[in-house]
């Protein structure tokens, strides 16, 4: 899924391509510089990993473009709260802001928002496990990508694919989606596309025992995306990368690991995962004895 910015793309949290959009257009009224000025709070918001501040500034924005009746800015703020609710865990507030871009889109006609809000109904199904779902609208999605010349969507697709084979258990089909998802991010050129490709990439390495592998992709992962200041995506990447050190026999480099991804989470009101990486914490502790500083 896309939260877009001016139709450029980003990425975030651990799997797959969000962006972020912005409207612009002509002149502002005072109901456009509303939700105008909503918007570019957001964004900055966004910017900083300030997830839960982003989330109510872009659902200001799309309140106030709704009483514009703005169509094409109903569709861009539908869109980002959706993708932030994503990256927060909220599964039916970003189904709900997603179905109702896929309607407004439809209605426009708006092709290149009609497919990043499939693209975001298929990663809510791949959260919920329900694989087989997951894999026909992702395949729907890279389709229309490619029909699109979309590049970034269909990056997206790809690791969905990826991430929906590998949770179907077909490691051969997971690895094919997965290789052409870095291949086409390292084109790119983008350093979240890649490392979030990375990530993916690392993921299923991890699940088939190859820490060692694992752990080259995940060392370039955070490289980037601190680079970056991806903050959501540094977050996924440094509990994947605890994980590795685990398999390797290292408790005191995981619990490092785990409490940076923890401070991260806290920041950007990923609660959810910070709960995961404190329990991780403890019982890497009580089973180590290694006390964390």
């Amino acid at each position: 899924m896309v939260l877009r910015r001016g139709w450029s793309t980003a990425l975030l949290a651990g799997g797959l391509l969000v962006g972020l959009v912005a409207c612009g257009g002509p002149v502002p009224t005072p109901l456009r510089s509303q939700y105008q000025s909503s918007e570019e709070r957001a964004l900055r918001h966004y910017a900083r990993g300030e997830l839960p501040r982003a989330l109510q500034g872009f659902q200001d924005s799309l309140h106030w473009a709704e009483i514009a009746d703005d169509r094409p800015a109903i569709v861009a703020q539908s869109l980002n709260v959706g993708a932030v609710a994503l990256a927060l865990g909220e599964w039916s507030l970003a189904e709900r802001h997603l179905q109702k871009a896929l309607r407004v889109a439809a209605a426009l006609p708006d092709p290149a928002s009609l497919l990043q809000a499939r693209l975001g109904l298929a990663e809510i199904q791949l959260r919920r496990g329900r694989f087989a779902a997951a894999r026909t609208k992702f395949q729907h999605a890279l389709d229309e990508g490619r029909e699109q010349r979309d590049n970034a969507a269909v990056l997206a697709a790809l690791n969905g694919l990826g991430l929906t084979y590998k949770g179907l258990g077909r490691v051969r089909e997971a690895w094919r989606f997965l290789d052409e998802a870095e291949a086409l991010a390292r084109s790119s050129g983008e350093k979240r596309l890649l490392a979030t490709a990375l990530a993916n990439r690392a993921s299923l390495a991890l699940w088939v025992g190859e820490a060692r592998q694992a752990d080259a992709w995940l060392a370039e992962a955070v490289e980037l995306d601190r680079e970056a200041e991806n903050l959501p995506g540094l977050t996924h990447d440094l509990a994947l990368l605890a994980r590795v050190r685990q398999e390797q026999g290292d408790p005191r480099g995981a619990l490092e690991l785990y409490r940076q991804a923890r401070t991260i989470a806290r920041h950007t009101g990923q609660q959810v995962q910070a709960q995961e990486y404190a329990q991780a914490i403890g019982l890497l502790e009580r089973e180590s004895s290694v006390p964390l500083r």
